[in-house]
């Protein structure tokens, strides 16, 4: 993975107002994933808006981590539940 994809967790950090205790905690719990290059830590790209939804839900609502799991898990099922309905209307137009 080349380094133009990543942000370092330090800068990310100062940027956004928070610890960096914060991030590592998310990790620890499985919530996002650092990524270690030459002993520096960086986050993908990737995650920027999840991690930008938990840092929300977070400071804004005081959502601790095992509720911003269940969020992002419940926003996770609700997604694939609405591709399958999209899946499943597209097949029964078939049928029309």
């Amino acid at each position: 993975m080349e380094t133009q994809e990543l942000i370092i967790v330090d800068l990310f950090c100062q940027e956004y107002q928070i610890e960096s205790n914060f991030i590592h905690d998310l990790e620890a719990f499985g919530l996002i994933k650092i990524i270690v290059v030459q002993e520096q830590k960086y986050l993908d790209k990737n995650q920027l808006a999840t991690i930008e939804k938990i840092i929300r839900l977070h400071n804004d609502l005081n959502i601790n981590k095992e509720g911003i799991d269940i969020i992002l898990s419940l926003q996770e099922k609700e997604n694939q539940l609405l591709e399958e309905i999209k899946y499943l209307r597209n097949r029964l137009g078939l049928y029309e």
